[in-house]
């Protein structure tokens, strides 16, 4: 099967390209081209004969080579082939064809797309093969029987792996790849905790019955997964009675998974066993020395993946909980000044960051706020974060105004080496006279809004911290109108990749000024949480959503009465 244009025209003073497809053709390979837009598809005589097109009936679509693939392989072509177009990439597939004398044969397509650079048009161009000499013809052998084709595979597996974070996706991955490639018709995937005891399953398809059965098996009865478990090497069972043989109690097992073949593959980790993979296929499979090795690559590959997400799950939680333990649990509730905050986490493919943020009553009745950012995630940004939270509100707590709390946590943040680097924005609020002392060390301006109307105080009084560690960062003051609100946030807020940080501004300002005006109530409305809390989840809600977000989001929210 191809796909793209065919030509070896040759060209004067160049007789080595003329003799290309003389040289193609002797080697018994074809040139294929699939025009994309139009699905036109050109084979020189070559391609067309392995691929099984009958000379004159062949109508030049891509559907009429697909037309002749084997059923049972036709599902796999066309999602390969329409991935690569779809991407821009390559393609290497190995299939069966059905001759026009009725005989099926194996053939290897390859291809890559080419863009035309006069009109941009794109074109996959290849060659095919015929690879039966290297096929097993047994009934239901299905792909997966040449070196090339498993290479091919496994690099595919690999790169879907690591695109995958956590343990589900993984499974996701691994059972749907297995499906696809290796026509199995049930994979599991049974994991095993550091005591070695099973502490996670994941099965597909994860049907009722399935699930049901599955759930119901004795986790260490006389079942192949707990013979790997106990001896850490792999079983391979040909057929059903095969597999009863060994087990004869798992009659109903083999019914509803429609077993007629299975692998079960130890997966190890530095000689530690993490768990099984069941691989169960509905047709009978001879499991040859080649076919065992390639599935025990494909185990080795998937224990290793697994190994890593659970590291990353482990660690991503570790540093949630640190993260929670860091922030305020609750915020202060002084007379005349209603507050609400917000933490919102990246991505989950970013992790988790160092964003922060912190109000506290001073002893003189003055309210500190501040909201920082640490450069990167994960816990060296969590633990800066610590260090600059505490040492924050301690040299608040010692009466320092806001520019010598930036400076000094400049000076802080040089002695952590070249890569720690901070933002921040400190406000001294002295509520009953409404005003506001700050300092912004490369933070984003916070936003006041009056009434409609939406202001961004964008004085900015030194770089970003640990960057000039001595600098002396300066602040400005400001009175406040009566009954505004007052926004400070992270710079997740209004960064996306793609668009302009203007443009991002605009809308949170926007955002801002078109949201519940205050009210009477606590928190600036009717009821608990009020209108501020309303402003915030509104804000959240049109600025913030997941799509696109490559950074956490901290927001605190302050009203006055």
């Amino acid at each position: 099967m191809a796909a793209g244009p065919s030509h070896g025209r040759s060209r004067p003073g160049r007789p080595e390209v003329s003799e290309l497809p003389l040289a193609l053709a002797g080697a018994g390979v074809g040139v294929w081209s699939w025009e994309l837009a139009s699905g036109r598809l050109v084979c020189d005589e070559q391609a067309a004969a392995l691929s099984g097109l009958a000379p004159g009936e062949f109508d030049g679509t891509i559907d009429a080579a697909f037309a002749v693939v084997h059923p049972d392989d036709v599902a796999g072509v066309r999602r390969a082939m329409s991935g690569a177009a779809r991407t821009a990439g390559a393609v290497l597939e190995e299939y069966r064809v059905r001759r026009p004398d009725g005989s099926i044969r194996w053939v290897q397509a390859r291809g890559a797309v080419l863009r035309d650079e006069t009109d941009g048009a794109a074109r996959m161009v290849g060659l095919v093969g015929d690879v039966s000499p290297v096929q097993t013809d047994r009934d239901g052998a299905g792909p997966g029987s040449t070196v090339l084709w498993r290479a091919a595979r496994l690099l595919d597996v690999t790169h879907a792996l690591g695109r995958a974070l956590t343990v589900d996706e993984l499974g996701d991955v691994v059972v749907h790849t297995a499906t696809a490639d290796l026509g199995i018709v049930f994979a599991a995937v049974l994991l095993h905790g550091d005591d070695g005891e099973p502490y996670r399953s994941i099965v597909h398809p994860a049907t009722s019955p399935v699930l049901a059965m599955w759930q119901a098996l004795p986790v260490r009865g006389p079942a192949a997964a707990a013979d790997v478990v106990r001896d850490r090497r792999p079983r391979y069972h040909r057929s059903r009675a095969e597999y009863l043989a060994d087990y004869p109690d798992r009659d109903e097992t083999v019914r509803v998974l429609g077993l007629n073949a299975c692998a079960h593959l130890p997966l190890v980790v530095s000689d530690r066993l993490i768990g099984v993979l069941v691989l169960v296929w509905g047709v009978s499979r001879d499991f040859d020395p080649g076919d065992q090795a390639f599935l025990q690559t494909l185990a080795g590959i998937c224990a290793h993946a697994f190994e890593r997400a659970r590291l990353y799950e482990r660690q991503t939680t570790l540093v949630a909980v640190l993260q929670r333990a860091i922030l305020p649990q609750r915020l202060p509730d002084p007379s005349g000044v209603r507050l609400s905050a917000r933490y919102l986490p990246a991505s989950r493919d970013v992790g988790i960051g160092g964003d922060w943020y912190d109000a506290i009553v001073l002893p003189d009745g003055e309210l500190m706020l501040v909201v920082g950012d640490v450069g990167g995630h994960g816990l060296g940004a969590i633990a800066i974060m610590a260090e600059l939270y505490q040492a924050t509100r301690a040299y608040a707590l010692q009466g320092r105004s806001p520019a010598e709390i930036t400076t000094q946590l400049a000076a802080n943040l040089a002695g952590q080496g070249d890569e720690a680097l901070a933002t921040a924005v400190v406000a001294r609020l002295t509520p009953g006279e409404r005003r506001l002392t700050w300092s912004c060390a490369g933070h984003p301006p916070p936003l006041l809004i009056a009434g409609r109307s939406t202001r961004y105080l964008d004085q900015v009084h030194g770089p970003i911290l640990g960057a000039a560690p001595g600098h002396r960062y300066g602040q400005s003051v400001l009175s406040l109108p009566p009954g505004c609100r007052l926004l400070l946030y992270s710079d997740g807020l209004v960064e996306r990749r793609g668009t302009s940080l203007s443009e991002r501004l605009d809308a949170f300002a926007a955002a801002a000024g078109a949201g519940p005006a205050p009210g009477p109530g606590p928190a600036g409305g009717s009821g608990p949480g009020g209108g501020l809390e309303d402003l915030c989840e509104g804000i959240l809600a049109e600025i913030a959503a997941p799509s696109g977000r490559d950074d956490d989001v901290c927001l605190l929210a302050v009203g006055l009465d």
